[in-house]
């Protein structure tokens, strides 16, 4: 009787397996040469650019997917896993949290395909697998979009009627959720073939002399020859391990209302704080862009929900206050900052499958300075190539390939000095505040 669910669940650790027996510890640790810099950085790269990109993010990130896929059909889910949360943290670090979902079904599904891959799944199973993941994923972004961007059903279906009836179509709620759930389904299909169709030609044409380099996940160095420096003081003003927690309660506060004085006293914490925190101006034309492309989105289903123009206001400013709380979250921080906000809760989670291959990982990837290169290259790749769907995806996949082959992870920097002071204090406690509104709300 249970013989069944304990062969789903052998099956299931097979397919986790990190590495090879003799390239485990006694404990089942990744050993040496395990962690994957080279495809970490390709998925930095390609992520990066998807989040950065206006339109075709999902494009743009097949580049990492592949190389993502290809550490796990050669170490394994688990490692793949890690190499995966690293490249995404990374794309934090570098960027902030904005538009973070746009690459997140393919950091979360290349390592899985990249391993069915390897165990001979065939090409439906695999689409199927990658769809059903995809779908959860994009149902629940739409979800986020219509219950706090647009303020509930109710706009959300307005905007379609109030479309249709331009057409002389009806469209009630039931037909709105109808055709949401038709374009979740068609675009799930159609994007899962293509992402299993380019992962499988770039799994089965990668070169087996392009193997990506592997670094010691224990050694935290790298290719330092010498004693690890001495931990170096974090320069920004306040500590980033403060400025994510206020962040936190931000976020909080904003999800919890949308009344004029709960987005005035947010307005208010927030404009304090930037000026406080001399923050990295580098994240804020990105972050200006996006804030309004959001409100606009808002503004628009709102208004054309029959909500009112109060309302379609106060969503608008809402949609951008999230948008700018992320992006003043990574310019206080520092990339710096929350490198280290994410090595050290990586190290606080070490018995969790993956984490410990993750921090590992993001130790060998932490190079700003070299994406602009890796752009170069893959310019230069694509320079002489005719703009067919096959050549151009095959170029791209041959980028992957040198681009991880070369890539050498450098001697991680020393550590930085994290202490609490009082006006890290002051900053939490201010961005409390506005919490204290929504009493009036």
């Amino acid at each position: 009787m249970h013989a069944r669910p304990q062969a789903w669940w052998d099956r299931y650790l097979r397919l986790m397996a990190t590495a090879a027996p003799e390239e485990r510890g006694p404990r089942g640790e990744a050993g040496a040469a395990a962690a994957p810099a080279g495809p970490a950085h390709v998925a930095v790269v390609s992520f990066l650019a998807a989040r950065a990109a206006p339109t075709g993010g999902f494009w743009i990130a097949l580049a990492g997917g592949v190389a993502l896929a290809r550490v796990s059909a050669l170490r394994g889910a688990r490692l793949g896993f890690g190499a995966s949360i690293a490249a995404m943290l990374e794309t934090v670090a570098i960027i902030g949290p904005a538009r973070f979902g746009i690459p997140l079904t393919q950091a979360a599904t290349a390592p899985l395909l990249g391993r069915l891959e390897a165990r001979g799944w065939g090409l439906l199973p695999q689409i199927v697998v990658c769809a059903a993941i995809r779908i959860l994923h994009n149902a629940a972004t739409t979800a986020f979009f219509i219950w706090v961007i647009t303020g509930g059903l109710d706009a959300y279906a307005g905007t379609y009627d109030a479309i249709g009836r331009r057409i002389g179509i009806e469209v009630g709620t039931a037909d709105a959720l109808a055709l949401t759930l038709a374009g979740l389904l068609a675009w799930g299909a159609f994007a899962s073939t293509i992402q299993v169709l380019v992962y499988r030609r770039g799994l089965r044409r990668w070169p087996a002399d392009g193997d990506p380099i592997y670094v010691d996940p224990n050694n935290r160095g790298q290719r330092r020859e010498h004693e690890p420096e001495a931990p170096v003081e974090h320069r920004n003003r306040f500590d980033p391990r403060a400025v994510t927690l206020a962040a936190v309660v931000l976020f909080a506060v904003l999800l919890a209302s949308t009344d004029w004085v709960v987005l005035a006293a947010v307005s208010l914490v927030l404009a304090l704080a930037w000026l406080a925190s001399r923050p990295d101006p580098e994240p804020l034309p990105t972050g200006l862009l996006f804030a309004a492309i959001l409100a606009l989105g808002a503004f628009i289903f709102t208004l054309g929900g029959g909500l009112g123009l109060d309302a379609a206001l106060r969503r608008a400013l809402r949609a951008a206050l999230i948008v700018l709380v992320a992006t003043w979250l990574r310019a206080a921080a520092g990339a710096d900052g929350l490198r280290e906000v994410f090595r050290r809760a990586l190290g606080k989670l070490r018995a969790i499958p993956s984490l410990p291959e993750a921090a590992a990982v993001l130790d060998a990837i932490a190079a700003e300075g070299r994406l602009a290169a890796a752009g170069r290259s893959l310019a230069d790749q694509l320079g002489d190539v005719r703009l067919r769907p096959i050549p151009f995806c095959d170029a791209v996949l041959a980028w992957v390939v040198s681009e991880a082959k070369a890539f050498e992870p450098e001697a991680s920097g020393p550590p930085l000095r994290l202490a609490v002071r009082p006006l890290d204090l002051v900053l939490v406690l201010l961005a409390a505040l506005p919490a204290a509104t929504l009493a009036l709300a």
